[in-house]
């Protein structure tokens, strides 16, 4: 453990640095924005559907695994988006003030949200009709007209996975409207007290008690997290939910030191959460049969709780550890995945329309998507988005000239 406390630090976290990355987290960020590419390959392959969540085609080559690897990613990816959002905001506000914040956020935030809604769901509408019409859900006149059945035409209308940018950027805004009323405070709310979870219990016990306000939301309303409704307009609910997160994040920044000894433990931590992932599929099951009472519902959502959190702190232990220092390729990842992000989905629809008809195991199939949706993400980001306006909204400027040092070139080299 000792060998381990050496290696977690945050090289680029000091306040006087003009960089607002950590190399320590760069591929962490990465690896979990590629991980949604998968948790959406999952979907077609899925014998179980999740509520409200209109997909492209349902293959029948599925296989319960598929279940099991969806609801396991689902439950901590975004959960450890929303802490690493709310770090990140916290250490763009310590850098830049609230205005550089808020200036960033719309840059690369809301500006890509409303570029999505503009030229990638029309794309990805005409690809999950196609989709319909040849399982036969709907015809060519209902395409025409836009104008389904309701259980279509009740989800139809929406951000799709662009929703999480809606959200991140509600959520900086109502961070920057309360640092604003506390500034005006002598104290800076986020220097003061460190949190009594360090002085009464031990470290390890941190993601356990975090997991208690997350849990008591979700007992109250567990559509956040196991059903999904495509709308313009946030859902409370889950806004509430993430925030928690976002929260954590943001009050963990000051004390991200505190944090690196937490993340010590990050082998213990992916241990344990390989009990509540255990737990998930059936009593999800149950759930939407269901066929559950007010006692079962309050062990779901501490299941789905305790997977989150034990999961984001072994995973953020796990970046700690192996991603620290100057590695190209995991910078170079970490600027494409953003991308990746926002064009993967239709890419995703569309190869599983293609697969469709293909006898061969869904395994098979769903690897191809995987790696074909990733191949092309990559592929267009480097020849079309990385040295345009574009990949400037995204991620800054990047200089054609350093593409070679970026990838290539040794790393002692670089």
């Amino acid at each position: 453990m000792a060998q381990q406390s050496q290696v977690l630090s945050f090289p680029t976290c000091d306040e006087r640095s003009t960089s607002d990355r950590i190399a320590a987290l760069d591929g962490l960020r990465a690896g979990a924005m590629f991980l949604g590419v998968c948790l959406h390959a999952a979907v077609s392959y899925m014998p179980s559907r999740m509520p409200g969540l209109l997909w492209v085609v349902h293959d029948g080559a599925g296989h319960w695994l598929f279940d099991l690897l969806f609801w396991w990613l689902h439950a901590f990816r975004l959960p450890l988006f929303f802490f690493l959002a709310g770090f990140f905001a916290a250490l763009v506000e310590a850098k830049r003030g609230l205005n550089g914040l808020l200036f960033q956020r719309i840059h690369r935030v809301f500006v890509p949200f409303l570029a999505g809604c503009l030229f990638l769901l029309p794309l990805a509408f005409y690809i999950w009709t196609a989709g319909w019409l040849v399982a036969g859900r709907c015809t060519v006149k209902e395409i025409l007209a836009v104008k389904f059945g309701p259980a279509i035409q009740s989800e139809i209308f929406g951000p799709l996975h662009l929703w999480f940018l809606e959200d991140l950027f509600l959520l900086t805004l109502a961070f920057c409207a309360v640092r604003f009323w506390l500034g005006r405070r002598p104290q800076r709310p986020l220097e003061g007290i460190d949190p009594p979870t360090h002085r009464a219990w031990p470290r390890w016990f941190s993601p356990l008690i975090l997991a208690v306000p997350t849990a008591l939301v979700l007992s109250l309303n567990l559509k956040p997290v196991i059903a999904h409704h495509n709308s313009f307009v946030p859902d409370g609910w889950r806004l509430l939910y993430y925030g928690l997160f976002f929260l954590a994040g943001a009050l963990v920044y000051p004390r991200r030191q505190r944090l690196l000894t937490i993340c010590n433990s990050w082998i213990l931590y992916l241990s344990l959460s390989l009990i509540p992932a255990a737990m998930l599929l059936p009593l999800l099951q149950r759930h939407i049969q269901n066929q559950d009472d007010w006692a079962f519902r309050m062990a779901l959502a501490a299941t789905l709780s305790l997977s989150a959190w034990l999961s984001l702190f072994g995973f953020l232990g796990f970046g700690l550890r192996w991603g620290n220092g100057s590695r190209p390729v995991l910078r170079y990842l970490a600027d494409a995945s953003y991308w990746v992000y926002l064009c993967h989905l239709p890419l995703v629809g569309l190869i599983q329309l293609d697969l469709e008809g293909v006898d061969c195991p869904a395994g098979m199939k769903f690897v191809l998507v995987v790696a074909l949706t990733a191949l092309l993400a990559l592929a267009s980001y480097h020849t079309l988005i990385r040295y345009t306006f574009v990949g400037t909204c995204l991620h800054g400027p990047r200089r054609r000239s350093a593409a070679r040092s970026d990838v290539l070139v040794p790393r002692r080299a670089a």
